[in-house]
Formats: structure tokens, C-alpha cells, sequence
């Protein structure tokens, strides 16, 4: 045999031994991507479970979850940095409009935040429509004023847009809410601490789950029930103690519970305000027949009973992310609610057409839309306003140690 045939053999036996080596290799790797993907990575620590919010000192609970399939993994991740935060939607109760001041201010803060906020037509209440809705109510419950009527009723066919939408689920915002220029941070970690505190299986892509009714993440106060689970997790973006804005007990939970810079997620009992709160395809229609049959003073509140009661099941996240916004106090009212129970729209407005001595021209409405923009207001517990930011370059910050109504 000549020489140069036994090398060439033996050459091409290396080479052969060499592709079956890197293709045993590759199968391997892609194995191993198969059945172990990448761990979920937070943008800030990972949580804390309190098994009781009574316990001072509590050891951490395990971080460590079963892996998730990556697609659907992927999906529940990435979710709520999404223009429309993890939900199919993200809709506005406004009964002005596109030009009132709130919904302008609204969509300058959506736009800077990257988000998508849907403001679906509202119908006319006649009195008659509120006055029947308010008597509802039998003799020895409290009936809501007309303005709380009218608002509860805005509720009511908001949440019937949801079902005849068929959304999946919708984040439901009044339109003078606010939030922080960081809310898509925010939500991916309240998403992982929903999904964490209900126990939501691996193989619900729904960021937030579904095993909850209400998800209330804008209320003006609500704290946990004594020993009820809570989870906790670090948030650069909270606000110091002493600066939050809320009920006392909540300002007393805060300091005594929650480590500073930090947000719990919890079942909750107690929530009132509906400055922003979320509902899903499987649970709309529930909350929808809980609410349509009024009886209270209030939509907040009577969805606060639904919660108390365990007719509703509510998580809830304190301090909560979305506040409604204050404009200067120069004008006065400016909750329409509060307009309309006192029969005074714009107790700052002059018949001429100007507040504070600002000419605005026309109707009381006009002369805020007109006017509201130039002058900055304030958002309580929101460290980076988004309306703030978007409009005048500037937080606005309120609390305790701003004086509401001064120009910042």
C-alpha cells in the first residue's frame, strides 16, 4: 500500500472522529437550553415572603421557583414592559374628552412613559339616569351623592367596554391619574409578586396571573389584615416615609413593616380609591354584577366591601404607583366627582372667564384646559411624575413639606 493512501485514510478519520465529537457537543448544548432556560432576572432584588406582617425579623423565604417553558417564561418576563403594561389594554374613565386638561396631561405622560392609553367614549347621565341609580340603595344604607352616582355609573360601562371588547384583561386608569416616568420598572416587579403571592402556575403566560379579581395598584391608602402573607421587594423608586401621603395607618404600616425603599404586595381588605386597578377576562363579569347593584355611598368603596367580604378577590400593592394629580389650587375643585356633588363647577372660576387673575376665556372648563398646563401642580408619593415631566421638565412632588397649589 503506498504511503500516501494510509495518511490519507488516517487524515480522514480524524477529521471524521472531529465532526462526530462537535456534533454530539451541540446536541448537548441545545439539550441543555431545552430543558433548563435562563433564570428570570428581576431589575432589582428578589422578594421576600413575611408570613406574617405581625413578625419584626423574618428570614427569607427560598427565591428559587421551578423553570417555566422559555416561550411562555418570555411572555409573563417581558410583559409588562409593554406599552400597555402586560395587560391587553389600558383604558381611561374621562367624561371631557380629548381636550380636557386631564386627558391631555394624561396622554403627554403616556407619551413620555412609552405607553398606550386608550380613552373609549363615555355616555351623558341624564339626572334622571343618577337619581334612579342613587335610589337603589334602601332606606338605612347611605346613597351616593350624584356626582359619586354619575362617576359609579362611568365605572359600570367602563367595565362592560371590557367584556364587549373581549379583552383579556385591561388596566383601568381615571383620567388624572399620574405615575412615575419608571412605571414599566415598576410593574415587571409587582408582576412577579402578584404571581408569587397567588401562586399563579408556571404555565399562565398572563403576566400578573388570573387568580385574583381586582388588582388594585392605585388607591389612596390600604394596608394588609394582621398575619396575612405578604411579599416584599426593593424599589428604587419609592418614596421616602416621611414623605409619603396616605391614611394614618397607613403612614404607621409603612414605618413599622415595610423597609424603606421597598413595596408590598399583598390579599387586600382595605383598599379605597379607584385612581387605577385592573381586571381580567375571568373575573370582569364577577366584579361587574358585585357593582351594578350599587347599594353604597361610593364605587370605591363599595368595591372596598367586595374585597372585605371575600365576595371580590383583591391584591393590592402599597405604596401604591398611580396617584391622581393636583393641578395648582387656584382652580379650585378639580375632581368631578367633588363638582358635581356640590353643584359649584370651579369654585375659582369667575363669570368672566378668568382664575387667579389669568385670562382663560369661556367656560370654566375651557379656561382649565387653557390654563392648567402652565401652571405645575403636584403629585402625591410619585418621586418622578410623568405628567410633571412631560410637561414642565420638572418633579412635583407633593406631601407633607409642599405647600399644594405653590409654583415649583
Amino acid at each position: 500500500m503506498p504511503c500516501g493512501a494510509g495518511l490519507g485514510r488516517s487524515f480522514i478519520a480524524r477529521i471524521a472522529l472531529a465532526l462526530v465529537i462537535l456534533t454530539v457537543t451541540l446536541c448537548f448544548l441545545w439539550y441543555r437550553d431545552l430543558v433548563s432556560p435562563p433564570s428570570r432576572v428581576l431589575p432589582h432584588a428578589p422578594f421576600n415572603i413575611l408570613q406574617s406582617q405581625d413578625k419584626q425579623q423574618q428570614e427569607p423565604a427560598a427565591t428559587t421557583t421551578p423553570a417555566a417553558p422559555h416561550a411562555q417564561q418570555q411572555k409573563a418576563t417581558l410583559g409588562p414592559r409593554n406599552e400597555t403594561l402586560g395587560f391587553d389594554a389600558i383604558l381611561a374613565l374621562s367624561k371631557g374628552g380629548g381636550q380636557s386638561w386631564r386627558v391631555q396631561g394624561l396622554q403627554a405622560a403616556a407619551k413620555l412613559s412609552g405607553l398606550n392609553v386608550s380613552v373609549p367614549p363615555q355616555p351623558t347621565w341624564l339626572p334622571e339616569m343618577v337619581e334612579a341609580f342613587a335610589a337603589l340603595s334602601p332606606e338605612g344604607v347611605p346613597k351616593p351623592e350624584p356626582g359619586s352616582a354619575a362617576a359609579w355609573l362611568a365605572h359600570i360601562d367602563l367595565l362592560k367596554y371590557v367584556l364587549q371588547s373581549q379583552l383579556n384583561s385591561a388596566l383601568i386608569v381615571e383620567d388624572d391619574v399620574d405615575w412615575d416616568v419608571h412605571i414599566k420598572d415598576q410593574m415587571s416587579n409587582i408582576a412577579e409578586a402578584v404571581r408569587l403571592q397567588t401562586h399563579a402556575p408556571h404555565e399562565q403566560t398572563n403576566p400578573y396571573g388570573i387568580k385574583w379579581d381586582i388588582l388594585w395598584i392605585g388607591h389612596c391608602g390600604d394596608t394588609p389584615m394582621p398575619n396575612e402573607t405578604v411579599s416584599l421587594f426593593p424599589d428604587p423608586t419609592v418614596l421616602e416615609h416621611k414623605r409619603y401621603v396616605g391614611f394614618a395607618g397607613t403612614k404607621s404600616y409603612l414605618q413599622e413593616h415595610i423597609p424603606e425603599g421597598q413595596r408590598a404586595v399583598y390579599r387586600s381588605q382595605g383598599a379605597v380609591c379607584s385612581y387605577a386597578y385592573a381586571v381580567h377576562k375571568a373575573g370582569v363579569r364577577k366584579v361587574l354584577d358585585f357593582v351594578s347593584t350599587g347599594l353604597g355611598q361610593a364605587y370605591d368603596t363599595k368595591l372596598f366591601y367586595g374585597c372585605r367580604s371575600g365576595m371580590l378577590n383583591c391584591v393590592a400593592v402599597t405604596p401604591e404607583v398611580m396617584v391622581h394629580f393636583r393641578p395648582d389650587s387656584k382652580f379650585g375643585q378639580t375632581s368631578e366627582v367633588d363638582r358635581l356633588n356640590d353643584g359649584d363647577p370651579w369654585k375659582a372660576a369667575s363669570d368672566d372667564g378668568s382664575i387667579g387673575g389669568q385670562e382663560g376665556g369661556g367656560r370654566p372648563e375651557k379656561v382649565a384646559t387653557s390654563v392648567a398646563e402652565k401652571i405645575t401642580g403636584t403629585t402625591n408619593n410619585i418621586r418622578q411624575s410623568a405628567r410633571c415631566m412631560s410637561l414642565w421638565k420638572k418633579a412635583c412632588i407633593g406631601g407633607r413639606n409642599v405647600n399644594r397649589g405653590r409654583r415649583q
